[in-house]
């Protein structure tokens, strides 16, 4: 996972991911979560033909070896997602009279 977001970083395709830990539990299933940055929506839509072009290029064997690893680590029935915009507006700064 993380060779495929560095080179999406590297790419300028998202700004930045992590991996965190809800410091204040929402729900009690709910454990870890990935969270990324991108500038805009299209920088999502990239993110997950870039998981199946990496997918791609391995053998059969190291997909498999990837996949039970993953299912290993992670309970899919309890995974939410969700996406969030921040806007950031840079306002100028008030002139001030000097009466």
């Amino acid at each position: 996972m993380a060779s495929v977001y560095d080179k999406l970083v590297t790419d300028g395709v998202v700004m930045a991911y992590g991996l965190a830990v809800e410091e204040v539990k929402t729900d009690g299933d709910f454990t870890h979560f990935v969270w990324v940055a991108a500038a805009n929506l299209a920088a999502f839509d990239k993110i997950g033909p870039a998981f199946v072009a990496d997918r791609g290029r391995r053998s059969e064997e190291e997909r498999n070896a990837i996949s039970d690893l993953f299912t290993s680590l992670t309970e899919p029935d309890m995974a939410r997602s969700i996406v969030t915009r921040s806007r950031i507006f840079k306002v100028a700064t008030p002139k001030v009279s000097s009466n």
